[in-house]
């Protein structure tokens, strides 16, 4: 088994740990699994806990869960979390990940298994029945928060960290994660991927839930956060930003689009969101673009 080159983990937090757990009777054999979650607290507010149970009710019990604490940058922690991974196949999920159906890690290992050309297998993103009214409204306005189960393996760029898998040794031959990113990870790790010749497919009938914060102030300072971490991406790595789309088309992957046309284009989206009474959206808009400025316009510390 190959390991992940040691500058994936450099100039950690002496606050960041790791925590393993093994799922399965069997603990002598390797796991067929490494399930790869970054966490701030170990907690997120309960929600993590709800992912535990969702994990001890898989159909799959080969696996291991590495909870990697404390590191508030994802890339880095999830290639840390690779490094002490012990499966050939790594899943990489959020603290806030609900899983939605027993057999999502099956699923997720027979198209790696069965599909050698694929390079990047995740999972499509539904809302709950009994969420709440803000969850459902929400979650239609924003983009990228939906994409429909599939029957058949679907080629999309809506397969993200909260619920993606991909061998170990393509993992490291595109080079891990981007570790200097705050925001795109998922764009570039999807592109070195595709650029590699693999394909970027979602699992058919596997899905996740990935709920928004449960109120409009939280996902108002979310989209705020986002803007700035975007920014910082654009002013300091802008040859590592990548086009999305929003979300809901089927084998499509935006191409590089150039820095002035996506500005050009901004007013123009929140103009019609606020047209057709998408307020939700326009709102997130609004907040995003604040952030995106604050951190782009900001000056840079002189030297000295």
């Amino acid at each position: 088994m190959q390991s992940v080159p040691t500058s994936f983990a450099r100039d950690l937090p002496e606050t960041t740990r790791m925590e393993t757990l093994r799922y399965g009777s069997d603990t002598s054999a390797p796991p067929i699994v490494s399930i790869i979650v970054p966490t701030l607290d170990r907690a997120r507010g309960g929600i993590l806990d709800d992912l535990l149970q969702d994990l001890h009710d898989q159909v799959m019990t080969s696996f291991e869960l590495i909870l990697v604490i404390g590191d508030r940058r994802q890339g880095r922690a999830i290639n840390r979390g690779v490094a002490a991974a012990q499966a050939d196949i790594i899943v990489t999920m959020d603290d806030d990940t609900k899983i939605g159906t027993p057999h999502l890690l099956q699923n997720l290992v027979d198209v790696l298994r069965q599909e050698p050309d694929v390079g990047i297998v995740g999972a499509s993103t539904v809302v709950p029945p009994d969420c709440s009214w803000w969850q459902r409204t929400a979650s239609r306005q924003i983009p990228r928060r939906l994409f429909p189960v599939v029957d058949e393996i679907t080629d999309s760029d809506m397969v993200q960290h909260p619920c993606l898998a991909m061998r170990r040794d393509v993992f490291l031959e595109i080079g891990g994660e981007d570790e200097e990113l705050i925001r795109g990870l998922d764009p570039s790790l999807r592109h070195r991927a595709k650029a590699a010749g693999y394909r970027v497919v979602i699992a058919p009938h596997t899905y996740i839930c990935h709920l928004l914060p449960e109120g409009v102030r939280d996902v108002i300072r979310m989209y705020y956060r986002n803007g700035r971490g975007s920014a910082f991406a654009q002013r300091h790595y802008p040859d590592r930003i990548y086009n999305l789309s929003d979300g809901f088309q089927r084998n499509q992957f935006p191409e590089k689009v150039r820095f002035r046309e996506r500005v050009a284009s901004y007013p123009r989206r929140m103009l019609g969101s606020l047209l057709r009474l998408r307020l939700i959206k326009f709102a997130v808009e609004v907040a995003y673009t604040v952030g995106f400025l604050r951190e782009y316009l900001r000056p840079t510390p002189a030297r000295g």
